[in-house]
């Protein structure tokens, strides 16, 4: 049976328009759940339920029956987020916020639970600009492969969690255009964004979007791919986003339990995988960004691609180095000359303003250390052997009185730039964990200091990036700088 798009209405209606009255509800539901199933946000289907309570007033009563005998799992949920709507559709919008609110701190990373929220919320609030996402246009699935040990993603993992295929054993051109990433690009295309984490996405919460018709005014390429609303792309990526290794001198409690370094056969798969994919898929790129999975001065893949990158072989190639910072010394910067003059960002992960916060949430750091490997950077960037330097801080519980700071830190030390983000679950905590963590959640004991600490004025620093913080911004304030990378 087709659900694609808008076929939803004619489909669901007249498969039931046979039925009698609550034959015809419990058809209803169950193609419902059928569509819901893949586990995808399906804003199509959700502008249709408030005409499906209407009509079918046994709709509510055969979910509530269902959601009994079904428990947990993919059905369970899928039958709460419907109830929640059909909840909302009969004049319980608050509840129903505050219900898939619960629900949200359970399932961070999921696409379905995090749209039907951005739905509900988008009721809520109408006039909203950031909920209207029929029209605007993301680049990324468009310009950008981010590459993982067994899967490789148009965008962030944590934002597009669907891989569009393995580069491990796959050609990268058949990643680039498998029927997955041609689905996700539809998607943008149509306005449905039912693959993105629309909660995560810092361009979504921070209305940073363009109109397509803003985005074909900028170039003739951009003109005739959203005229053919075009999915298959002849160029690659333009940006590389390796993420593979997860090789790191520290062991963040963010990101995993325990320190982690590639063994030698699992280095030997790297480097096979470098020779054969990455460096191909490298020939054309225009940034190179080293990396999103660990540190890149304690990864020996990482070093040794570094090292091949030359700006002879790659003249047109940049990069955008990710690191903790506790290997960032003068020396080892002086060991890397491919990266001299070729470094468009070099962001440090700090997470702190202080040493007992930054050495807590940077297990295995030393604030003194960091002080002076972040005072080198600054001198780089004075130089301008390093285009932008952006400390990057990860908001949660234990540091979120810090954010402030912070920035007075950035400046101290010669950043350019201040990257917020909200704590993601990559999986090394429990959902009570993450929920005690999460202090930008409406239910955290916490969240009204939170939002207090988000009307420090020195968040309108145009040196900060808000990104998916910027929604907690008193109401008629937004950041001066915009998510762009």
């Amino acid at each position: 049976m087709d659900f694609a798009g808008q076929n939803y209405a004619e489909t669901i209606e007249n498969d039931a328009v046979s039925h009698e009255p609550v034959d015809r509800a419990a058809h209803i539901g169950d193609l419902m759940l059928s569509v819901l199933s893949d586990g995808l946000d399906h804003p199509e289907l959700w502008v249709l339920i408030p005409d499906f309570v209407a009509n079918n007033p046994a709709l509510v009563p055969h979910l509530k029956r269902t959601m009994s005998l079904a428990g947990g799992g993919q059905s369970g949920q899928s039958i709460r987020l419907l109830l929640s709507l059909c909840g909302a559709a009969l004049g319980d919008l608050d509840q129903a916020i505050g219900f898939v609110e619960g629900m949200a701190a359970d399932y961070s990373q999921s696409p379905l639970v995090q749209g039907v929220l951005f739905h509900l919320r988008g009721l809520a609030d109408p006039d909203n600009p950031k909920y209207a996402l029929t029209g605007k246009i993301c680049e990324t699935p468009f310009q950008q492969m981010d590459v993982l040990e067994r899967s490789s993603h148009l965008c962030c993992a944590s934002w597009l969690s669907t891989s569009a295929g393995d580069l491990s054993t796959t050609g990268w051109r058949e990643v680039w255009n498998s029927d997955a990433a041609q689905a996700i690009r539809a998607s943008v295309h149509d306005g449905s964004y039912r693959y993105c984490n629309k909660g995560a996405c810092p361009k979504i919460q921070s209305n940073a979007l363009p109109l397509a018709s803003e985005l074909a005014a900028r170039s003739s390429y951009w003109a005739d791919l959203l005229a053919a609303t075009a999915t298959e792309l002849s160029a690659g990526p333009e940006v590389v986003n390796l993420a593979y290794d997860r090789t790191c001198n520290l062991s963040c409690p963010s990101c995993r339990v325990e320190r982690f370094a590639a063994d030698d056969g699992t280095r030997a798969r790297f480097a096979e995988m470098q020779e054969r994919a990455i460096l191909p898929l490298l020939a054309n790129a225009k940034t190179v960004f080293v990396t999103g999975s660990g540190d890149p001065f304690a990864s020996k893949n990482f070093r040794q691609l570094m090292r091949d990158l030359t700006p002879e072989a790659y003249p047109d190639l940049n990069f955008q180095i990710m690191t903790n910072g506790m290997l960032f010394t003068r020396a080892q910067w002086d060991s890397f000359p491919t990266l001299h003059n070729r470094v468009k960002i070099l962001k440090v992960s700090i997470d702190a303003a202080t040493g007992p916060t930054h050495e807590k949430l940077r297990r295995g750091a030393r604030w003194p250390v960091m002080m002076e490997n972040m005072a080198f950077a600054g001198e780089l960037t004075a130089q301008r052997l390093v285009d932008h330097f952006e400390l990057v801080f990860t908001v949660q519980s234990d540091n979120y009185r810090e954010m402030g700071d912070a920035i007075d830190l950035a400046r101290h030390v010669g950043a350019t730039g201040v990257y917020f983000a909200r704590l993601t679950n990559w999986g090394t905590f429990s959902a009570e964990e993450y929920r005690d963590k999460a202090v930008f959640l409406p239910l955290h004991p916490d969240h009204a200091d939170f939002l207090q600490q988000m009307s420090d004025p020195r968040l309108r620093d145009p040196i900060v990036l808000l990104g998916d913080l910027e929604s907690f911004l008193p109401d008629g304030e937004g950041s001066r700088r915009k998510f762009d990378s």
